[in-house]
């Protein structure tokens, strides 16, 4: 996924809206420098800071990374077959493998996430809720005052409004399940998806 076709969308949806560029990186508390380049599909923003954009907007992120309308009222994803993000380029250098880009209207957004050893340590601070599993790998990562080592099999479910961050331990790559799920009431795009469903529901006899 280019950063062209992110920025191009974000750009599509904020005119959408309504807003201005000065209006939305207020709402999503950047500077409307750092909004101009990644409309612009200068830079590779971190997933956190396109969560806020989303948030802003009060749409799911996977609108961000659409290039052709969903067709099927589901997503497979095979073994491998995921969509690769690299979205912190230099900064952390993560990639993201998106699994479920192409549902549209949904709450929740998984992604694989790997982080090898000599990232960055990762520093993260965005709305909605977190859930991460552990596939291998051991990792460091701490909720505000909070430090745990997570390691293959376990899981955490997490507010991600407190900053978080990430280090990899050991000489092995992390690599986790990371689901990011937006806010229910901020949703307006769930919230047609769901009347939609439930108009369409069969009675039960």
């Amino acid at each position: 996924m280019d950063e062209q076709t992110i920025g191009a969308n974000i750009r599509r949806l904020r005119q959408a809206a309504g807003l201005t560029v000065t209006a939305l990186a207020r709402h999503a508390q950047l500077t409307k420098s750092t909004l101009s380049k990644v409309e612009n599909g200068q830079v590779s923003s971190p997933i956190a800071t396109l969560m806020r954009v989303a948030e802003a907007l009060q749409v799911p992120l996977a609108e961000f990374f659409i290039e052709e309308p969903a067709a099927k009222p589901f997503v497979l994803t095979r073994k491998g077959d995921g969509t690769v993000i690299t979205r912190d380029g230099s900064r952390f250098g993560y990639a993201y493998e998106a699994l479920a880009l192409d549902m549209r209207a949904k709450l929740a957004e998984p992604f694989v996430l790997t982080i090898c050893p000599g990232d960055p340590i990762g520093e993260f601070c965005h709305g909605g809720e977190e859930f991460i599993h552990m596939l291998s790998g051991r990792m460091e990562f701490t909720v505000g005052e909070h430090t745990m080592i997570l390691r293959a099999g376990d899981s955490l479910y997490f507010d991600p409004t407190k900053k978080h961050t990430t280090k990899v331990l050991g000489s092995r790559p992390a690599k986790f399940v990371c689901v990011f799920i937006g806010n229910r009431d901020a949703s307006p795009a769930y919230a047609r998806a769901t009347q939609t469903r439930k108009r369409t529901r069969p009675k039960q006899s």
